[in-house]
């Protein structure tokens, strides 16, 4: 017999349905969480880094304004030299930090 005929069928499929949006609810509850939490470590790193390149004393205007010209730096032609300088001098920093 058809289910739409059939009342326990219908309720077994709602159930059944009911049941499935309730884990995917869970589920993206979870994922958002997790993107939350992946979203703070990111600025709590990018915190640490002004902080270990010594500008954790400047005015939050400051900071913003280095990081503007920076950006305008690596939208220029030629950027790819400045980045890998950038890098370079970045990946010596770290490295003298571990040791």
């Amino acid at each position: 017999m058809q289910s739409y005929l059939n009342p326990s069928a219908t309720v077994k499929n709602l159930t059944r349905v009911q049941t499935e949006l309730v884990r995917l609810q869970r589920s993206r509850m979870r994922m958002k969480n997790l993107e939350r939490k992946q979203d703070t470590r990111r600025k709590i790193q990018l915190g640490g880094l002004v902080k270990k390149a010594g500008l954790d004393n400047e005015s939050t205007a400051v900071l913003l304004g280095l990081l503007l010209e920076s950006k305008e730096k690596l939208e220029e032609e030629g950027a790819d030299k400045i980045k890998r300088n950038w890098q370079i001098k970045g990946d010596i920093a770290l490295t003298l930090e571990h040791d």
